[in-house]
């Protein structure tokens, strides 16, 4: 029976796009490309800037709309392998592997080169994101790291300095527990917190790990320094209680209705800071004026942030394909990128608009100024991808380690139980992969022949050529060290 409502419910979105994207007014004199996004303000001012661009840049002329109802990863992907996708796709985070792995998503590797937005004028960090196995697939529409958001107003009422912009994990604890007991009456439930969250991430980085060896082909997790970082941050929840448990978390969420709770807590004092990215403006900004600022998280080690953004793929089936790839070259434009500064949703994808004195200090914001320049720093200078490799799904990856963290946090698993149990889950996928997919086998096989000669380098102290690494962390980290043997342009 379930299977049979599924497959009614599978048929009737099918049925209801197929009318959507056959209806007589897109056959009109003027073209219609259709975008699978959000529809809010300021994707439709967007919307009026590109048809404005199109008409300045004296291009053939078209219409875009905004596609809002079928945003969730699992409607655009049946559309797409049924043939009736929309022209053009927002892809997040772990969109940016699974939509090209079905084939759904067109190459653009060259119109790209014809256009100028192939990923050299974008920020360096993101290329893992935009080009998958050595095709470019997407082009960014906004970008950005992640920071602590500081407000310093909640520091001050509690008689403590805010943080500093770079800071260590025994720094991050101790002012974490000082700032918990000063705002937390003793023998009172906490209602107060040091902040949302930690990157688990960032702090493994910080050591020198990442979750997947150079060429993707292992798990790395089960290493001790993992097991380190989640012995400490299992701490910093369940004793020094910097940060609310998942159960306290959605409790709090509670308290508040509508979307955007972190920032609600965030603004009324509830979290000292809250770990996100730039785009935080838009939530914050409606709530008041807030003596802000922003700083990396905690690190011991090699400086890093993570570094992402939502980036915009076309259909493969796209009937209007020249008028979609026209949409990717505006990304790169000057009204664009103007646009997205004043709208203040995440870097601008041409990284030069993020240095101007208009993102940095938009006027009469007086009070945001540090926070602009925080994340323009974090997106040039310390930006990481997450790793990704083409043998797994990042989706099942990030299940995975989400998964056996809450086991760990429950007291179902100690750090090192957690950490075996991510490497091993992962290294499963991996093996189930290449099992059945001979394209990538035959990729797997090649990559475990540059991961030996990668560490028989390391191990005689001789620097490994870039395009051996092709981890996202261990290119940037080679590269910081001076470990790898560029390649030099003619």
């Amino acid at each position: 029976m379930k299977l049979f409502f599924a497959a009614c419910v599978i048929g009737l979105g099918l049925l209801s796009a197929a009318l959507y994207w056959t209806q007589a007014d897109r056959e009109g004199d003027v073209p219609v490309i259709t975008w699978i996004t959000q529809n809010d303000e300021n994707k439709r001012a967007i919307v009026d800037a590109f048809h404005q661009w199109i008409k300045d840049e004296q291009l053939p002329p078209v219409e875009l709309r905004i596609d809002n109802t079928n945003q969730d990863p699992t409607k655009k992907l049946v559309q797409g392998v049924s043939g009736v996708g929309a022209d053009l796709l927002d892809l997040y985070m772990y969109e940016q592997d699974l939509f090209p792995a079905t084939g759904m998503i067109a190459d653009i590797t060259e119109d790209a080169k014809r256009l100028g937005f192939t990923p050299d004028a974008t920020y360096p960090a993101l290329r893992g994101d935009l080009v998958v196995l050595g095709r470019q697939h997407s082009f960014p529409r906004n970008a950005g790291g992640t920071l602590y958001w500081v407000n310093r107003e909640t520091f001050a009422k509690y008689g403590l300095p805010a943080p500093p912009w770079r800071w260590n994990s025994d720094e991050f604890e101790a002012l974490g527990r000082k700032f918990v007991a000063a705002a937390n009456p003793p023998g009172a439930r906490q209602r107060i917190y040091f902040a949302n969250g930690v990157s688990r991430d960032v702090l493994r980085r910080g050591l020198g790990l990442s979750t997947f060896n150079e060429t993707g082909t292992f798990c790395t997790l089960d290493d001790p320094r993992n097991v380190s970082v989640l012995a400490r941050v299992r701490r910093w929840v369940l004793e020094d209680r910097l940060f609310p448990t998942k159960e306290e978390d959605a409790a709090m969420a509670a308290d508040i209705t509508g979307y955007g709770s972190m920032f609600s807590h965030f603004t009324s004092g509830r979290f000292a800071m809250i770990y996100t990215g730039h785009w935080g403006f838009i939530m914050i900004r409606p709530r008041g004026v807030f003596q802000l600022a922003a700083v990396e998280p905690p690190q011991d080690g090699f400086p890093n942030t993570e570094m992402g953004g939502g980036s915009v793929a076309i259909y493969v089936g796209t009937k209007q394909r020249e008028h979609a790839l026209r949409f990717l070259q505006f990304l790169t434009s000057d009204p664009f990128n103007r646009l997205i500064v004043r709208q203040a949703d995440s870097l601008p994808p041409v990284p030069r608009y993020a240095e101007t004195e208009e993102f940095l200090h938009p006027a009469g914001r007086e009070n945001e100024w540090g926070v602009h320049g925080a994340f323009a720093h974090s997106g040039r200078e310390t930006g990481i991808l997450y790793s990704r490799s083409p043998f797994v799904l990042f989706s099942q990856t990030f299940r995975i380690e989400i998964e056996t963290y809450e086991a760990m946090i429950a007291g179902r698993l100690t750090p090192a139980e957690a950490a075996k149990q991510m490497a091993d889950r992962i290294n499963t996928e991996i093996r189930l992969t290449i099992a059945r997919n001979e394209r990538l086998r035959t990729l797997y096989e090649e990559r475990l022949e540059l991961q030996r000669r990668i560490e028989e380098r390391r191990a005689g102290g001789r620097p490994v050529p870039a395009a051996w690494v092709t981890d996202a962390f261990h290119l940037a980290y080679y590269r910081a060290h001076g470990w790898l043997e560029e390649e030099t342009k003619p």
